[in-house]
């Protein structure tokens, strides 16, 4: 095989990198192997002289490059980094999803510019393959085309940079932004890396989401404070290598979720997750979805995790979260423990009186009783009484009643305990049903 017939070649892998060092890899990656000679050793100065016949016909770049997947796969992963990809942008590309080929496989990536979704599935994708396409343009084409097992791409440089999309029965032609434009959040090295079970980090966000602020204004307190506890610090999770702990408050009620801690945690920086990112990790890791193991990787400035075939990259919150430490009371002395359920619905029901939203329920406790009342100077008042152990003096403390239900809701167990000290001081929320949660509630005048 001469030069110019290798030059000419067309293929589904590039070889040549194992064999010679390419000072212009553009270019080098126009010189294809077909797949019957790819075992074959080839010349360095006839791999040389194969460069310097595609830099004289600079057409041979142009070479159609194209792409087979598996259509449900493809659907899949189009679904999954849709969720940072919306369908109206400003910016055009940013309505686009990016497909890269390497051979084996087709790497399908979205983003907003905050967080990047990368998902690879197998695919018999030319190594350069590379197009960007209306992200949710293809989500209806590829939905609509049940018929067809596969789906053909294929990359046609200089003609409007037009991709065609190949199903069994239609072909589209679509519109193609230029990859060199399209934003790559994946890069940087982290300074930390550790991994942490799919379900103990599904079962954190939810502990502590609750309590995310959306007060644009107090922008440090729109995301989720992640960061190291050491193993002898007071409240933490004892694991032989700390806590991994999880805050999160809105300046009215905290939470607090720890994990034990593995290898690569300590001496990690205190990052803020963004609201938007907690949430979508939630959808993405809830359920059957949920797997095994997610891998972190962090630095001060962005946060990754890896789990199956998925790659989540975002940019954190540029902020400093306050102290919570001093907002969680160790002097409560007040403890009353109710079965959650019942006291879920006795707030429920007495809430019902109040037409305002976040109305003040006051709980009057005395011995074996809680008392829960809702006064609304319009429609008349509500009453109800809740049994509980409690077995200090009569005290009467207001809170928010929705925070009251969306904490129990979270908290989770079948009892849960507040632990007062007096009517204007925070209380702590816990359960023995869930290891390393913590609430904390702020009281309200009634």
């Amino acid at each position: 095989m001469n030069a110019h017939t290798l030059a000419h070649s067309s293929v589904s892998a590039i070889a040549l990198g194992a064999v010679v060092s390419f000072s212009d890899y553009a270019v080098a990656k126009a010189v294809q192997v077909e797949p019957e000679h790819e075992s074959e050793v080839i010349a360095a100065n006839e791999v040389a002289a194969a460069v310097e016949i595609v830099q004289e016909e600079p057409e041979l770049l142009k070479a159609p490059a194209t792409a087979l997947a598996d259509r449900a796969a493809l659907t899949r992963a189009l679904d999954i980094v849709a969720n940072v990809v919306e369908k109206r942008n400003t910016i055009p590309i940013l309505s686009n999803v990016s497909m890269i080929g390497d051979g084996a496989n087709l790497t399908v990536t979205g983003t907003d510019l905050d967080i990047e979704i990368a998902v690879k599935i197998p695919a018999a994708a030319d190594a350069h393959f590379a197009v960007t396409l209306p992200a949710h343009t293809m989500k209806d084409l590829l939905k609509k085309a049940t018929a067809s097992e596969f789906v053909g791409f294929t990359e046609r440089k200089g003609e409007s940079n037009a991709v065609t999309v190949d199903f069994e029965k239609v072909n589209y032609r679509l519109q193609d932004l230029p990859i060199a434009d399209y934003p790559n959040l994946s890069g940087g090295n982290p300074s930390h890396s550790f991994t942490v079970p799919g379900a103990d980090l599904v079962e954190a966000f939810g502990g502590v989401a609750i309590a995310i602020s959306t007060e644009e204004t107090r922008y440090y307190l729109n995301g989720v404070y992640l960061h190291h506890v050491e193993p002898r610090a007071i409240d933490a999770y004892h694991g032989d290598h700390g806590a991994l702990r999880m805050v999160a408050t809105d300046g009215h009620r905290l939470c607090r979720q720890d994990l034990a801690a593995t290898e690569g945690m300590a001496g990690m920086p205190g990052v803020i997750i963004p609201r938007k990112t907690v949430a979508l990790l939630q959808k993405l890791l809830k359920g059957k979805a949920c797997p095994a193991s997610v891998r972190i990787e962090l630095s001060d400035q962005k946060l990754r995790l890896m789990f199956e075939d998925v790659t989540i990259t975002t940019k954190l919150i540029d902020g400093s979260f306050p102290d919570y430490q001093r907002v969680i009371p160790t002097g409560n002395d007040k403890p009353a423990t109710f079965k959650a359920a019942d006291l879920a619905e006795g707030v429920r029901a007495v809430e019902l009186i109040s037409s305002e939203r976040g109305r003040a329920v006051k709980l009057t406790f005395s011995a074996g009783n809680c008392q829960l009342a809702v006064n609304n100077p319009d429609q008349g008042s509500a009453t109800a009484n809740i049994a509980t152990d409690y077995a200090s003096d009569e005290l009467e403390i207001g809170f928010n009643a929705k925070y009251v239900q969306d904490l129990i809701a979270t908290a989770g167990g079948e009892e849960i305990t507040l632990t007062m000290r007096d009517s204007g001081s925070p209380t702590v929320i816990t359960t023995p049903d869930r290891k390393g949660w913590l609430g904390v509630l702020m009281p309200m005048r009634v």
